[in-house]
């Protein structure tokens, strides 16, 4: 591991409005905010002031590999904006040669102008949040924009890229939305095909508490896609994709060769990481660290970090602090999987006490093994592609059960 962290997180809170399934730490500022000057201008500024505040605390710094703007919706701010954060990294940090500087945007929230700002600000990757290009299933969901928004972002993205504006750029979709059927479905992946995005994320909906989802659910008015659509969605995406092209290199994330997220392997791989901003969790060294979620309680905290002393966990002392079974939920997210005999040698056990646990994994695993959710190779597990990494969680639980065993 790096002495210091060479990636860094910020998390821009501000939203037009919270889509339906968000339990983010988000500020909703109304369809006609104006970051620079106008409307909902100064809670901006005030926000970005205690984020600056907060970069500037870290005492050990290092120059950045990869930085990811992501929100809420970054793209709300004006180039401008984007570029004093992005100067401030490069003055107090040092930005590498060839970093990846990735910021997701969201389809309502720019325009043609606003893209070429970002790049000259030192944007190089995009993640552009469509979720999907029915108007029908968006509305149901929350979400401002519609199918011609979403469009038209593709194409100008699609134009940098083809012009070598930018390194790369990445769409993101929703699976099983209200309304997203096996027909919908099919219909959003073709057309997400005629614009060949280098990356895919493609998330399965999860019902979160607190959100518009959960409450609909409750009342029992949420109408979502049945296990067997849902299955049928899944298969139907695997089909697509291989046959176009994208691996599947972890289990949400597809791209085209050489256009995997530097920036988010480096939270799967177990890698550390610093993050900025009202709702954000860092992990520099392996212990983790969330900010207050709530706007009074961040500026408060970033005050006491800046003033007074830094949280231990964003200081270095020399030690590596991860548990071993957060360790496993990461790394069999990746396609490679994991190497158990390297994990389990960090955790400096007896021989007997090795080979003891080792065995017990084994135990809980065998079905998943036999049923080749989960495939071995030596001492290396990985997820079987589609199935083991649409069932996933079974084997996860599986592995927590092991895990709070032997503790």
């Amino acid at each position: 591991m790096n002495k210091y962290p060479k990636s860094a997180y910020v998390h821009i809170p501000f939203c037009h409005r919270r889509c339906f399934y968000c339990d983010f730490a988000v500020i909703p500022l109304g369809n006609k905010v104006e970051t620079l000057q106008g409307y909902g201008s100064k809670t901006v500024r005030e926000y970005l002031n205690f984020l600056y505040k907060e970069i500037l605390s870290i005492k050990h710094k290092s120059p950045l590999s990869t930085i990811y703007v992501g929100g809420g919706t970054p793209s709300i701010l004006d180039p401008k904006q984007i570029k004093e954060l992005i100067d401030l990294f490069k003055e107090n940090y040092g930005i590498d040669y060839g970093a990846e500087i990735t910021m997701e945007v969201d389809p309502a929230s720019f325009n043609q102008d606003d893209l070429y700002g970002f790049i000259n600000a030192g944007i190089n990757r995009f993640s552009l949040g469509v979720q999907s290009f029915n108007n029908q299933i968006l509305q149901k969901s929350g979400r401002r924009h519609l199918r011609e928004d979403a469009e038209k972002a593709c194409l100008w993205l699609k134009k940098v890229y083809d012009s070598g504006q930018i390194k790369s750029w990445s769409l993101d979709l929703i699976q099983n939305l209200p309304l997203s059927g096996f027909k919908e479905w099919h219909e959003d992946l073709k057309k997400t095909m005629t614009f060949s995005p280098p990356h895919l994320s493609i998330y399965d909906l999860n019902i979160e508490n607190g959100t518009v989802f959960k409450k609909l659910e409750n009342l029992g008015k949420l109408k979502l896609p049945c296990d067997e659509e849902a299955f049928m969605n899944s298969e139907l995406t695997h089909l697509i994709l291989k046959t176009s092209g994208y691996s599947r290199y972890e289990i949400s994330n597809y791209c085209l060769p050489g256009h995997q997220s530097r920036h988010n392997r480096v939270y799967w791989s177990g890698l550390g990481w610093w993050s900025f901003g009202q709702g954000s969790t860092s992990s520099p060294w392996g212990e983790k660290l969330t900010r207050p979620r709530v706007s009074k309680e961040y500026k408060e905290w970033v005050n006491r970090q800046y003033e007074l002393n830094l949280d231990s966990s964003l200081i270095n002392n020399d030690f590596v602090y991860k548990e071993l079974d957060e360790k496993i939920m990461l790394g069999l997210r990746l396609k490679e999987g994991i190497d158990i005999n390297e994990l389990f040698k960090e955790q400096n056990w007896e021989i007997k006490k090795f080979e003891s646990n080792f065995i017990k994994l084994l135990k809980g695993w065998e079905r998943f093994l036999q049923s080749e959710l989960l495939v071995r190779r030596g001492n290396r597990f990985f997820l079987s592609d589609p199935k083991g990494m649409e069932l996933s969680n079974q084997i996860l639980i599986s592995m927590f059960k092991w895990w709070d065993e032997i503790n």
